[in-house]
């Protein structure tokens, strides 16, 4: 190992000597007093000998961990922590069957299925409203009538109100109060209306 090195520490030289002295010296060729101060002796070059990893190891490993590491840093990068990063699949506490349909949502959100419902709806009255006001600007309250529903309001609504009639039945879901105002501000007077036919 030792005769490697100082093999290649001779054609470093060599390589310096053509490279730098060449421009000082103008010579075209390298001179050979120096790789010849250099070279190994053939007593430290045994090419003839297998390569043994003591010749070149004295009992100590280098650029390897010198600390073992500790349980709880093996746990924090297997496991995660539950303060910062939980790697664990843990089950999920926050899912609720809805009352309505019994499709399962996460808490404190609405059910998807039933808003899909209430979109769709939505989306049908919106398209009613359009379809008779257009694009006019209106001065009085919108009010929707479902098919069956005219005989249960007085004139007086009819003429304070731009009524817009659906020809189809009330959803049982759509209950009466959700058309109510809850603006504190409005001077009618409103009442509170129990959902009806509920299944």
């Amino acid at each position: 190992m030792a005769g490697q090195m100082l093999k290649r520490w001779a054609d470093a030289l060599v390589h310096f000597e053509y490279v730098y002295l060449n421009a000082f010296l103008r010579q075209f060729h390298p001179p050979q007093w120096i790789p010849l101060l250099v070279q190994p002796s053939q007593e430290l070059v045994h090419k003839n000998e297998s390569f043994d990893i003591n010749s070149i190891f004295d009992g100590f490993l280098w650029g390897v961990p010198t600390c073992r590491r500790s349980a709880e840093k093996r746990m924090m990068r297997k496991y995660g922590s539950p303060q910062w990063h939980n790697k664990l699949i843990l089950p999920r506490k926050d899912i609720k069957v809805c009352g309505t349909c019994g499709h399962y949502h996460e808490e404190k959100c609405l059910c998807p299925n039933c808003y899909s419902k209430v979109k769709a709806e939505t989306t049908i009255l919106q398209e009613q409203m359009i379809k008779e006001l257009g694009i006019n600007p209106v001065e009085k309250e919108v009010a929707i009538v479902y098919q069956g529903e005219k005989n249960q309001f007085n004139d007086e609504f009819f003429k304070d109100n731009k009524v817009i009639e659906v020809e189809k039945p009330r959803p049982k879901w759509f209950s009466k109060n959700l058309l109510q105002k809850s603006n504190a501000n409005v001077t009618i007077e409103t009442s509170t209306i129990k959902p009806h036919d509920l299944g």
